[in-house]
């Protein structure tokens, strides 16, 4: 007989939790295996079982330690154990950053029980899951992050020098007399730059330019 699959709850909200612990048990391949309240009694606790949870479901934000540094500890000190985010925050950065983390799956808590069985049952055989109502967000957050990398090709090499000189700290007048430039052309290029980068300002401009690796 297969073993069903174990699973470890992490959320502060006792009622809910239990209330999915006895939605999981009653599903004859799925098994709770322990829960906790916060991240770091759950990890600790975590490690006293054998064998080690197949599944981990956890929430975000929860007293002490954060759901999202406990995603980056139990990934890799177990990377063989699924995590799957059940959470009420839609937010697409959140989203990333927790898959990015080591997350296979992000569940909002409004989600039904069957999409909360068929995410546990979907990380568990190795796959992932992402709830409908977070993909978009998603989707659009890369679309934009792909934007901006790609814009990076687009910027001439003029622009890489007005970058460079704005991330110096250089004001327009100083740019314009290093490169030889009329102080109304080096704002045309600001605009150009801001509008490539979707920069709404030069501190703005300067922080992506950082971030993509445009400029050292």
């Amino acid at each position: 007989m297969t073993r069903p699959i174990g699973v470890y709850l992490i959320d502060d909200h006792h009622v809910l939790r239990q209330a999915i612990a006895d939605m999981l048990d009653g599903q004859d391949d799925l098994r709770v295996v322990g829960q906790a309240g916060d991240a770091k009694s759950g990890i600790g606790e975590m490690e006293t079982l054998l064998p080690y949870p197949d599944v981990v479901v956890i929430d975000l934000k929860m007293p002490g330690q954060s759901g999202s540094s406990a995603i980056a500890q139990i990934a890799q000190s177990h990377p063989q154990t699924k995590i799957l985010v059940f959470t009420m925050y839609d937010n697409p950065a959140y989203v990333w950053s927790t898959m990015n983390a080591g997350a296979s799956g992000y569940l909002l808590k409004s989600a039904s029980r069957a999409d909360l069985l068929r995410a546990v049952r979907s990380v568990a055989g190795g796959g992932g899951y992402l709830q409908a109502e977070v993909t978009m967000p998603l989707v659009k957050r890369l679309i934009q992050e792909a934007r901006v990398a790609g814009d990076r090709g687009t910027l001439s090499v003029r622009e890489m020098h007005i970058l460079e000189a704005l991330a110096d700290g250089q004001s327009n007048k100083m740019i314009a007399k290093s490169l030889l430039l009329a102080e109304d052309t080096v704002k045309s290029h600001l605009r150009r730059i801001y509008e490539k980068l979707g920069a709404s300002d030069r501190a703005h401009a300067v922080a992506i330019a950082l971030r993509q690796q445009l400029i050292g």
